[in-house]
């Protein structure tokens, strides 16, 4: 197979972003001269997208790991994504979700530690991503 091929394969598993795609052909050795068209082909292609990256990056750090708008935000710059397709798809993020969540993890912490710091859970939720105002928010 060759290293098209398996680049192929690899944007048809799950969403991808440029700088994943462009690490992955740097693995299999596609010569450089040959990397930008490649990337063109499989952008014109729709094998990469990256708002559609960001969209389901999003939905699944909400929806599955219950992160916060921060956390989510550094790993998307992290990923290469530009701050205009960040800004865009974090305005379509479900809020009713996001906040559920929020809730989520203030009740458990609150059950888990009973007797527990308030300071601690400002801090673990503020490593999740939230920020304190949010978290002040559910918190009163």
């Amino acid at each position: 197979m060759d290293a098209v091929e398996k680049i192929r394969r690899y944007c048809e598993y799950q969403d991808r972003c440029e700088s994943e795609v462009r690490r992955k052909m740097a693995q299999l050795l596609v010569p450089a001269e040959e990397r930008d068209s490649l990337m063109e082909q499989l952008k014109a292609e729709r094998f990469v997208d990256d708002e559609r990256f960001a969209e389901s990056f999003i939905r699944g750090k909400v929806n599955q790991k219950r992160w916060g708008r921060v956390k989510i935000r550094v790993e998307l710059q992290q990923h290469g994504i530009s701050s205009t397709i960040i800004t865009k798809k974090m305005s379509e993020m479900d809020e009713t979700r996001y906040e559920e969540n929020l809730r989520y993890l203030v009740g458990r912490w609150k059950q888990e530690n009973p007797d527990g710091e308030r300071a601690k859970m400002v801090r673990h939720l503020m490593s999740k991503g939230y920020t304190a105002d949010e978290i002040f928010s559910i918190d009163q």
